[in-house]
């Protein structure tokens, strides 16, 4: 140990160190301060000081610990003088110079820190003691208690937090208020202080724990705060004396650096005085008996994209944006920058000390321009504030104060954790963090993160309770990528995310689809940023085999486009390789026609994509493969191309397969690809069949990876069985079957499911005449497709068509527009519509009854011929063609579509003087039908009319005449 000055006239001889009666001298280091004889000395020498720097220390020694200011020493030292500021820096540096720096075993650096801005603090271990204390301790006069801080902004969005510590302080005389750095903490608790001392013979202390560096200051702090001097023997029992018989809230801010020196003192104080109560902040728990910790949350963020302004500012995190931008010199904001203030509300977590930081650059920032540069985390962190404390002058410095407080291990595995970015539970954490770590180790760490709020912990989340705040995480990658483990680490993330898709994949047939989401959906950004790493390393064969594994999880969150863009650069990946893999190429088409299916509305090159996957899956011998890819070929075939009769075959060799194999998933999925290929064949009871049983195969095969091809395999079952009941006459039952699978699609929250099963149910309501129930119904699936990028909105565009027909205020109007649209209609969306209208038909659709095609509604086409020539007045021809669908519709065994072809037969008949003819068709098909319909509703109106005009009536039949346009 060194003296900062070798000049022996820095030293004197020693003097006679007997203290006179009463002195007090304070101990630090080597040294010794006399304060009565106004010396100093350093082992056992006379240390040569002026008296001003003299004084200078003795004030420091006096406040040891904590942040002295400018104005202070210089009402101290200099008093009733006029001197500059900078007086007291040049004695300061006369006083660094003959101090000798502290030996290791000091507990500081330095003797006297600066802290630009602020003042000076003492860092040393300081004890005073006093020589020949008389018996009795020295009586002072009680100092007033150091009063509350005054908030010099309002505070924004914590009312019901505030309402809270005041509850818990009426039955709890120890409240700790926990959160992370910059949550609000103190203003929170000095809000609740302001509160409570408003009650009547109550008063509040504050006590500010920040600028001490070490725990021996603590005591100290406490008693000056309370009025209390601090160079008493034992200051403890000096406060309870003082505070006896008095009713005092305590506001303690800031311990988590001293959290280890506040139990005793604590316990001693809330013994001793039962008219205390003690309100604290940290960042960890005091564990003190009797404390009650409240966990404070960020404020809450929209959760919604797009906002207007007025519905954002219900949110307590847009509102403290606003209002601290607007006293910023921001401008006035509009509607329009709702979606913005939401957005930027969410980048920041939530975290006022964040948004305070961010508002003030509502200033002279735009909105747009803000929220594009908080993209990047680490923009974020380094945004300050000059006026705040140096600990919360920007969001590193705040994260910077919580670090310094980790051992080793806490922060290895905090930095590790920076990796996970979604939420996680004990298992994850530990299974990317504990590599060359004791599990327990590591356990006990996150558990100590937790405590210390640096993990941010969900008590009413059992699944995945953790995570890190956006902030904190970019803050910990910093931390990893200075520790030369990033990219190892990246890597084992990579492939334990990998290992937990595979237990994915193996879990479904034995949870729910809504239990298996609560155990896996929270880990698709995970997933989503092991692609990222994989695909930019780049590293084909992590990259594919983690596409391929996760495929249930990105379908059941229903991020089906953007899985279509990850499976479609991994297969452009694994395709540059030097060495082919066609196993590995087939599952990423596979893959790829599976996502194609349901996002696009018609791609050219999917077909290609089918035979050139067929060709692979058949080459490796894979029965997975290649029933996934003729389930898509078939589909392809049915929903794009409207080639039903080549899908037909396929289902057909499907199925021919799937038995052979005898696996109830395979079964299952090759009967719901046979029910669609026999019901667009116009094969209704077949379709029915195959419904029914892959319905009776989901309750035993269950889902599986084998026939998960993005819709929840009874959900598609039932949709397509409710459409097959209505055809076939049971409309009370085909909408009950059609209402259950929207209700099983909407409680499992899977869109694409949803969206299948609105894609059956909502032409059943619109054929029954249920246009309320439509019209719910299509703007559900409207919404939900639109929202998520789906395909399915296609048909919502053709059901919404059909239902104009009973909402629109012109009907006519409507059935011209669209028949001067109806030639350029792909072949599936005509004949749905020629289900809607009669008079929505066109040359095009008799041409593809005549290959075999469309079959599935040719009586409604034959029906709608008929309505043409009855309008020209043809009506041999007309009849000619009623019969034809009537005849069609008997072979077919679709009792609806007999019902609007007797229907319609029916009236021609009526208007051409036959009316038993027409009495008795309509007798004979209520007769059979089942109740329920708008088509049967006409049909007996049409009966009592024809009654009613009869000659046993008087009359000789209903006049002749053109027919009106009409729905069906």
């Amino acid at each position: 140990m060194q003296s900062k000055s070798s000049d022996p006239a820095a030293a004197s001889p020693p003097q006679d160190t007997t203290p006179p009666p009463g002195e007090v001298r304070w101990y630090f280091g080597a040294f010794i301060l006399w304060e009565t004889q106004r010396r100093l000395e350093w082992s056992g020498q006379a240390v040569r000081l002026g008296p001003r720097s003299f004084d200078l220390l003795l004030h420091l020694l006096k406040r040891a610990g904590e942040l002295v200011g400018k104005d202070e020493l210089l009402a101290a030292v200099w008093t009733g003088v006029v001197v500059e500021e900078s007086s007291v820096r040049v004695h300061m540096s006369l006083l660094r110079k003959a101090l000798v720096d502290p030996a290791d075993d000091d507990d500081c650096k330095e003797w006297i820190t600066t802290v630009p801005l602020r003042g000076y603090r003492f860092n040393g271990r300081v004890r005073r003691e006093l020589a020949d204390t008389p018996a009795e301790p020295e009586t002072r006069a009680p100092a007033s208690l150091t009063r509350l801080p005054v908030r010099l902004t309002k505070l924004v969005g914590r009312e019901a937090d505030v309402e809270t510590v005041l509850a818990s302080l009426d039955s709890h005389r120890l409240v700790n208020i926990v959160g992370p750095g910059g949550i609000g903490k103190t203003s929170v608790a000095i809000r609740a202080a302001e509160r409570w001392q408003s009650k009547p013979a109550t008063q509040a202390a504050f006590v500010d724990l920040s600028p001490l560096i070490s725990p021996d200051h603590v005591l100290g702090t406490m008693a000056r705060s309370l009025g209390v001097a601090a160079d008493l023997p034992d200051p403890i029992q000096a406060i309870t004396q003082s505070l006896a018989g008095r009713d005092v809230l305590l506001l303690i801010d800031n311990c988590e650096h001293v959290v280890d020196s506040l139990a005793l003192p604590i316990s001693r104080l809330l013994t001793g005085l039962p008219g205390l109560r003690i309100l604290a902040t940290s960042r960890e728990t005091l564990r003190v008996a009797g404390e009650y910790v409240l966990r404070l949350s960020a404020l809450a963020v929209p959760d919604a994209e797009s906002v207007t302004l007025a519905q954002a500012l219900h949110w307590p995190s847009v509102e403290l944006l606003v209002e601290r931008a607007r006293a910023a010199g921001a401008g006035v904001f509009d509607e329009s920058d709702g979606p913005l203030l939401a957005r930027i509300s969410r980048q920041l977590d939530g975290i006022p000390l964040a948004i305070e930081l961010v508002a003030a650059r509502l200033g002279v920032q735009s909105v747009s321009d803000l929220a594009l540069r908080l993209d990047d985390h680490m923009r974020l962190l380094s945004i300050g504030n000059r006026a705040a404390l140096a600990r919360q002058r920007t969001l590193a410095a705040t994260l910077d104060w919580s670090i310094a407080l980790l051992d080793e291990d806490e922060l290895r595995v905090f930095r590790r954790l920076s990796v996970l970015r979604g939420r996680f539970d004990v298992a994850s954490a530990l299974g990317v963090t504990s590599d060359g770590m004791d599990p327990d180790l590591a356990f006990d760490a996150l558990i100590s993160l937790a405590n210390k709020s640096l993990v941010f912990f969900d008590s009413d989340d059992a699944v995945a309770p953790y995570r890190l705040l956006d902030t904190t995480r970019s803050y910990a990658a910093s931390l990893l990528a200075q520790s030369g483990e990033h990219s190892a680490l990246l890597r084992h993330h990579a492939m334990f995310m990998l290992d937990l898709m595979k237990a994915a994949t193996a879990d479904l047939p034995n949870l729910t689809a809504h239990d298996w989401g609560d155990r896996y959906a929270h880990h698709l950004d995970d997933v989503r940023f092991a692609l990222e790493v994989c695909l930019a390393e780049p590293d084909a064969k992590t990259a594919a085999a983690l596409v391929t594994s996760s495929a249930p999880l990105w379908f059941h969150v229903s991020q089906v486009a953007e899985y279509r863009d990850r499976v479609a650069a991994a297969l452009e990946l694994v395709e540059q390789q030097p060495e082919p893999d066609t196993e590995t190429e087939t599952w990423l088409l596979t893959a790829l026609i599976i996502a194609l299916l349901h996002t696009d509305t018609f791609n050219p090159d999917l077909g290609v994509l089918c035979d050139r996957a067929l060709a692979g899956a058949l080459a490796v011998e894979s029965r997975v493969l290649e029933l996934q890819i003729r389930w898509g070929r078939c589909t392809h075939d049915m929903m794009f191309r409207g080639e039903y009769a080549a899908a037909l075959q396929q289902s057909a060799t499907l199925l021919a397969i799937a038995q052979s194999w005898s696996d109830p998933a395979a079964l299952n999925l090759a009967h719901r690809v046979s029910a669609m290929a026999n019901h667009f064949c116009g094969n209704f009871a077949a379709a029915k069949h195959h419904c029914e049983t892959s319905l009776q195969l989901s309750g035993s095969g269950g889902r599986t990876r084998t026939n998960m091809v993005g819709v929840d395999p009874a959900v598609a079952a039932k949709a397509m069985l409710a459409r097959t009941l209505w055809i076939q006459g049971e409309a009370t039952k085909a909408l009950e079957t059609a209402s259950d699978a929207v209700s099983r699609a909407e409680s499992a929250g899977h869109a694409v499911s949803l969206c299948a099963a609105l894609y059956g149910a909502c032409p059943v309501a619109l054929w029954l005449g249920e246009f309320e129930l439509a019209g719910k119904w299509i703007r559900v699936l409207r919404d939900t497709a639109q929202r998520r990028g789906l395909g399915w909105l296609r048909y919502a565009d053709w059901y919404f068509q059909g239902l104009q027909l009973g909402t629109a205020q012109d009907p006519a109007l409507h059935v011209s527009e669209v028949s001067d649209q109806f030639a350029s209609y792909d072949a599936p969306r005509r004949e749905m519509l020629v289900t809607f209208c009669a008079d929505w038909v066109d040359d095009g659709m008799v041409a593809r009854l005549s290959r075999g095609e469309g079959l599935w509604s040719a009586a409604e086409v034959w029906r709608a011929l008929g309505r043409q020539s009855e309008l020209r007045g043809v009506t041999d021809e007309a009849e000619s063609f009623y019969l034809r669908a009537l005849e069609t519709s008997r072979q077919q065994g679709a009792r609806s579509w007999e019902l609007r072809a007797a229907l319609s037969l029916a009236r021609l008949w009526a208007g051409m003087d036959r009316a038993p003819q027409a009495t008795q068709l309509l007798d004979d098909i209520c007769a059979l039908a089942t109740p329920g319909g708008l088509d049967l509703m006409q049909a007996r109106a049409l009966r009592e009319e024809i009654g009613r005009h009869s000659p046993a009536n008087g009359s000789s039949g209903i006049a002749a005449g053109k027919p009106r346009a009409k729905r069906g």
